[in-house]
């Protein structure tokens, strides 16, 4: 019980144990509201540090310069395994930049996202994984585009939650910004 005990505390929640002889015991557990951990992949963009969704991430891939290939004006594609998949520059799509990244000094991470299909998001680099605790930016602050909530890491920087649907939208003509104003009506 003891370990049960520490482990739930570590959460920020309590256990107690009341008994009555004849009658048999009875545990009572309080677990905060708030409490929802993600298993993410930490990632950095553009200076700033994010957490994506590890069940939004098939593989990940270094992209050599031979797998990418331009595709009208500003879009690229990586290959992979005899076909295309689009490359989506987070940094851009969050505006942390103004220029394209070179693809080949990031790392690609290949997502699903619920509205099908796959795209190749490109971060400049992987720093781990690591389970995360979710901190609603909404609760706190305001609706962020492209951003599902935050979290504070171990170093107590504070690390945004990527919204990797809003972000494959995005990427697809959908500004982050329409989301937002339907956010703001809805």
């Amino acid at each position: 019980m003891d370990v049960v005990k520490r482990s739930i505390q570590a959460l920020g929640g309590r256990i107690s144990i009341t008994s009555r002889p004849g009658h048999g015991s009875t545990f009572t557990m309080s677990l905060p509201l708030t409490l929802a951990v993600l298993d993410g992949m930490v990632v950095t963009v553009a200076g700033q540090t994010l957490v994506v969704p590890l069940t939004a991430i098939v593989e990940t891939l270094q992209p050599e310069a031979q797998n990418i290939h331009s595709f009208g004006a500003n879009q690229r594609l990586i290959s992979i395994r005899n076909s295309f998949c689009p490359l989506v520059d987070v940094g851009r799509i969050l505006n942390f930049r103004n220029t394209q990244a070179n693809p080949i000094d990031g790392v690609a991470l290949l997502v699903e996202s619920e509205g099908g299909g796959q795209r190749a998001l490109m971060v400049d680099a992987i720093q781990g994984q690591r389970q995360v605790v979710i901190k609603s930016l909404e609760a706190n602050y305001t609706h962020v585009p492209g951003i599902a909530a935050a979290t504070i890491l171990g170093d107590g920087r504070v690390a945004l939650i990527l919204d990797v649907d809003a972000v494959v939208s995005a990427s697809r003509g959908q500004s982050l910004k329409q989301e937002m104003s339907l956010a703001v009506a809805g």
